[in-house]
């Protein structure tokens, strides 16, 4: 008994399971026939999707995908869907159509999308009418053409045919389909059709008569073609869109169609919609699609009431003259529900009857229609059924005047005037509108204190969008709490504030599902009305300066929750996990807040469907948790800005295979970047830059074929640089700098023609750039500064046509500067400082900010993006440090600024010749440094057109002559030095930019006078004054004739002298008090000496008397 008591449930199991089995298989013969047909259907790559992957893995051939059995016992396969299941790469495909014979119960057969050229000799469509129950046939997205209609005579079952995107051409033969009595549906769109070929003088029955659906859309037809539609008598949709129809429409080509309901003319050249009233035969049309023709009028005579039961009416992008005309003639249609008018000109157009009055109007759709000196408001309210009223950037603008005839529409569910230029307040009397359940009044200038409006007692809305205006809202949520119905609050780009309303204890009534407060203004704590929410999907509360602990009550009460937005706020604490998982979570960014301590290590297994993860700027410590590599879906890992220390867990690269985006820059991360497992094929963005990791770049990263993005600067990373960089060719970024990579480039470095910005400075790279640059075709900035390059710059440097940004500072770079640089016409920063290049400088370098040449080329308006634009990470190139010299001091830019920079830096080389008055002309540019080299001649006069000049330094030169007076309109102008040279003459004057340059400016000039300088310009120069090394110059770059100085010197010398003898022997009192002088001299002399230093005895002369 007790075996029997132990058995029973045994065998109940046993047999459930051999149902359940049973239930997923399917005959023997019809699993053998799925196989061939996956043969038949050639190889696919692993991976490309497709359903044919999963056939046979099994032998519960129900289960495999695009499979469908039917329900009863025998198990017979009813549904093949072989969508777009074929690589399309492969040869054509000719089909062998008996394979599908075994089949005897299939219902639908889809093919489309797998480039089906045709069928194989006598195996053709036609075996397909065997199968007696096949009434879905979809052929569509392949290349078949007109020779195999004619194997659809047999198909008595057939009710819907797609034969859509396919190569069908010119004429068609009607007689092609006679025998597919039953069908119901045929759609042959996307096609090249020219005509339908019917019977000639046949007037009667089609054989096509239970045809309810044609889909003609995208062809080539005509109006002299629409005679075949003689005959569908059953037609209900007709499809003719984009097509060649010209000119009138006139109804009679509709005679026969007594059941059609919807039209759709969309995208041909209409210009007239003619009814006739004699004729009747539209009376059912109830859609009628007239958008993107020439629509002048629709003509009409008064007793013709053949449009009596349309209801929707689509007259989008309709461009013609007789705007007004086509608007009165909107009567012809009495009952519309639906008007559709998107972008239709309604500019300048007035009057209150210019829209007829359609008192069953439901819904009217004047998106962008220019409803520009247009009291719309005030007319809208004699459509007294509108349900919808849908207005975005329609021109509107100025406070909404005269709103009683909108506010008149108590039936309204639905109200969008978003993108508009209103401003002002919203009119009180909007709370009339009690059913409304959806409002958008974003992108609008509307002002005021959300909780003194309207909107808190619209008791039905449920859709609300208050985005982009100027509305304060409480961040308590307070006006809204009675809006019991409301789901979605969008309020994003107000300003939020602080609530004092005493709402702390009150619960809202509403369930949000959505919430983005993404603002600005100080929102002070967490607002505590969300503790009562339990139906969140989505929030954003992101920039509003919360503060307090971050709310892990949030993520444990919202379930449901898919994204989770608290990026730059003031928020602090550990970051806590829910007690369970969160597994509709893919999106999670609580970046840049003060959240510290450890990242969770569970949080793989609390998130293990996140796709996007941005936990960076914050003040996390301790290692990265390992469990993260669960999180199989990951795309985006940001880390970056934390205080993360230990290694990079290896399982991030082995187990997130979706992986695309790695961001852990700036961290104390250490260990060797040593990853051999590293395949991401999705992997574009790998930025490591900051941390303290050693070793080399690993080989693996040659397996990241994707990837655009790599930055592993300010690390201790050494080797050589290697070799499959230059095969990468996705990439478009690389900065190595601050390292200790060492050897020279390999040729043709970047071969990628997508490359764009190379950052290698601060290494200890060396060799010649010949023959390393001559790929680099899309290069825009170029830093190899701080290495040991040597050799000359390459003239290939001529083709990199995109540069703008060339460092090439401190190398050893001999030769002249190649004239090539000059054909780079967007170079913006120029850097060759400290080098050893000799010869003249190019008259024509031409600098020019990427600001000033955008605006100069630019060919309409700038597009200002919003403070809060989706930019979830950082970008590496706006982010990316640049160094320039300038006012004697180093310098790093970033981001926005470094486009409104441009200057050149040739300091520090051996430079000859003159100063190109070329350079002059340079009136765009911010920073000239010609210091420290050996350049001779004036300073040019043109330099008074560098208007735009701050930094302009031309110290430790041969110039001479003087300082040109009109410098000293060079407003900008705050550092300049030209000392050390051989300038001569008054300095300017000590006005405007030139009264704050002080005495170190114009230092070592022995020939230099006037303030800020203690040389007199009318006084006399001793010669003590001329500085050691100007008097060993060579003659020819001496600024005066040596001979005729000593000559003039001597015989002034003597000259002073015999003039101070005469002047004492003419007068004796003169005479006396000089040798009185004297005398007295010589006493102090001696004293001092004898009271200061050590005399010997024998030195002394004599003791003066007391």
């Amino acid at each position: 008994m007790g075996l029997n008591r132990f058995s029973l449930p045994a065998v109940a199991v046993i047999m459930m399971i051999n149902a359940m089995l049973l239930s997923q298989g399917c005959l023997e013969e019809e699993r053998i026939a799925l196989l061939q047909i996956k043969t038949s259907f050639g190889d696919h790559p692993n991976d490309i999707p497709s359903s044919l992957l999963s056939w046979g893995k099994d032998a519960l051939c129900c289960s495999w995908e695009g499979v469908t059995c039917s329900n009863s016992t025998t198990r017979r396969v009813i549904e093949i869907n072989l969508y777009f299941t074929r690589y399309w790469s492969l040869e054509d495909l000719y089909l062998n159509a008996s394979i599908f014979l075994p089949f005897q119960e299939l219902n639908v057969l889809d093919l489309s999308g797998n480039g089906i050229a045709g069928c194989v000799a006598n195996e053709g469509f036609e075996r397909l009418s065997r199968l007696a129950k096949l009434e879905v046939l979809s052929l569509g997205d392949n290349f078949l053409n007109n020779s195999i209609l004619s194997s659809f005579k047999r198909f008595s079952s057939l009710k819907h045919l797609y034969l859509d995107n396919n190569g069908f051409q010119d004429s068609i033969d009607m007689k092609e389909f006679d025998s597919l009595r039953n069908l119901k549906e045929l759609s042959l769109s996307q096609n090249g059709i020219q005509d339908f070929i019917t019977l000639t003088g046949s007037e009667g029955p089609s054989r096509l008569n239970k045809l309810e659906s044609l889909n003609l859309s995208s062809n080539y037809l005509n109006d002299s073609t629409l005679s075949f539609l003689k005959g569908l008598s059953s037609l209900k949709y007709l499809y003719l869109d984009y097509n060649q129809l010209y000119g009138s429409i006139n109804t009679k080509e509709f005679d026969s169609l007594s059941n059609l309901k919807v039209l759709s003319l969309f995208r041909n050249k209409i210009q007239d919609f003619v009814t006739l009233t004699e004729i009747d035969s539209l009376s059912k049309l109830e859609v009628l699609s007239l958008s993107k023709n020439s629509i002048h009028s629709f003509s009409k005579s008064r007793e013709n009431t053949g449009f009596s039961n349309l209801s929707i009416l689509y007259l989008d992008y309709v461009f013609s003259e007789a705007r007004v005309f086509i608007l009165q003639s909107l009567s012809a249609f009495p009952n519309l529900k639906v008007l559709s008018m998107r972008y239709y000109d309604l500019f300048n157009i007035h009057g209150q009857g210019i829209l007829p009055n359609l008192k069953f109007l439901e819904r009217l759709d004047l998106t962008e229609s220019s409803l520009v000196n247009y009291n719309f408001f005030q007319t809208v309210g004699k459509f007294t059924s509108l349900k919808s009223l849908i207005l975005p950037n329609s021109g509107l603008s100025g406070p909404i005047s005269a709103p009683h005839g909108l506010c008149e529409l108590k039936h309204l569910h639905e109200l969008d005037i978003s993108h508009n230029d209103l401003n002002g307040s919203l009119p009180s009397c909007l709370l009339n509108l009690t059913n409304l359940q959806a409002l958008d009044i974003s992108f609008n200038n509307f002002t005021g204190n959300i909780s003194l409006s309207p909107i808190g007692s619209l008791v039905s809305i449920q859709d609300l969008n208050i985005s982009d205006n100027h509305f304060q809202i409480p961040i308590s949520l307070g006006p809204f709490f009675n809006l019991s119905k409301l789901k979605h609050l969008n309020g994003d780009r107000n300003e939020i504030y602080e609530s004092t309303e005493l709402v702390h204890n009150l619960i809202p009534r509403f369930q949000l599902q959505r919430l983005s407060l993404a603002c600005t203004g100080s929102g002070g704590t967490f607002p505590k009305s969300l503790y009562y929410q339990h139906d969140l999907q989505f929030v954003d509360l992101s920039h509003i300066k919360m503060t307090g602990e971050f709310p892990s009550w949030l993520l444990q009460n919202n379930t449901k929750l898919e994204g989770f937005y608290l990026v730059n706020n003031s928020l602090s604490g550990s970051f806590q996990l829910a007690n369970h998982s969160l597994v509709r979570l893919s999106h999670l960014d609580i970046s840049r807040n003060r959240i510290y301590n450890q990242i969770p290590t569970e949080i793989g297994a609390c998130f293990p469907r996140l796709v996007f993860l941005n936990l960076s700027r914050n003040d996390f410590c301790g290692s990265i948790p390992s469990s993260i590599s669960n999180m199989s879906l990951l795309e985006v890992l940001d880390l970056s800005n934390n205080g993360l220390s230990g290694n990079i867990p290896e399982q991030l690269v082995e187990n997130c295979l979706s992986l695309r985006v790695l961001m852990l820059s700036n961290n104390f991360l250490k260990g060797q970047f040593f990853w051999k497992n590293f395949n991401l094929k999705y992997f574009t963005e790998l930025i490591l830059r900051g941390n303290q990791l050693t070793g080399i770049l690993p080989n693996s990263l040659s397996n990241c074929s994707a990837l655009q993005v790599l930055d592993v600067s300010l690390n201790n990373l050494s080797g050589t640089i290697p070799r499959w960089i230059v095969n990468m060719s996705s990439l478009q970024y690389l900065d190595l700098s601050e390292n200790n990579f060492f050897g020279s480039l390999p040729s043709n470095f970047c071969s990628s023609w997508m490359m764009t910005e190379v950052y290698l400075s601060k290494n200890k790279l060396e060799g010649s750039l010949i023959g390393v640059l001559d790929s680099c075709l899309s290069l825009k900035r170029l830093d190899l500064s701080h290495n040991y390059f040597r050799g000359g710059i390459p003239e290939s440097i001529g083709s990199l046509s995109q540069l703008s940004f060339l460092f090439l500072g401190y190398n050893n770079l001999e030769a002249e500067i190649p004239i090539q640089l000059c054909e780079l016409n967007k170079l913006s920063l120029i850097d060759l400082s400290h080098n050893n290049l000799c010869g003249h400088i190019p008259p024509c370098l031409d600098p020019r900010s990427e600001w000033y040449r955008e605006s100069y080329n630019a060919s309409g308006p700038s597009i200002t993006l919003s403070a809060f634009a989706p930019m979830p990470l950082e970008d590496p190139s706006v982010n990316k440090s640049v160094e320039i010299t300038t006012k004697s001091i180093s310098y790093s830019f970033k981001g926005i600024i470094l486009t409104y920079i441009s200057g050149i830096d040739l300091s520090c080389n051996n430079l000859t010749g003159e100063i190109p008055f070329e350079l002059g002309y340079l009136s765009n540019i911010q920073m000239l440094n010609l210091s420290h080299n050996s350049l001779t001649g004036p300073i040019p006069p043109t330099f008074s057109n560098l208007a735009e000049i701050e930094s302009l330094d031309l110290s430790y030169n041969n110039l001479n002559g003087e300082i040109p007076r009109q410098l000293i309109d060079l407003n900008f102008l705050s550092a300049f030095s030209v000392a050390h040279n051989n300038l001569s003459g008054k300095i300017p004057e000590m006005v405007a930019q030139f009264s704050t340059f002080k005495k170190s400016t114009y230092e070592e000039n022995p020939l230099l006078c006037g303030p800020p300088l203690t040389n007199n310009c009318f006084g006399e120069i001793s010669p003590s004054s001329l500085s050691w090394y100007q008097t060993d110059k060579k003659k020819e770059n001496s600024f005066i004739d040596m001979e005729a100085f000593y000559v003039t010197f001597s015989v002034a010398y003597i000259m002073v002298l015999l003039a101070i003898g005469a002047v004492l022997y003419i007068n004796p009192q003169w005479r006396q008090a000089w040798f009185y002088f004297i005398e007295e001299s010589i006493n102090n002399c001696y004293y001092f000496h004898v009271d200061n230093l050590p005399v010997p005895a024998r030195f002394k002369r004599f003791q003066p008397c007391v």
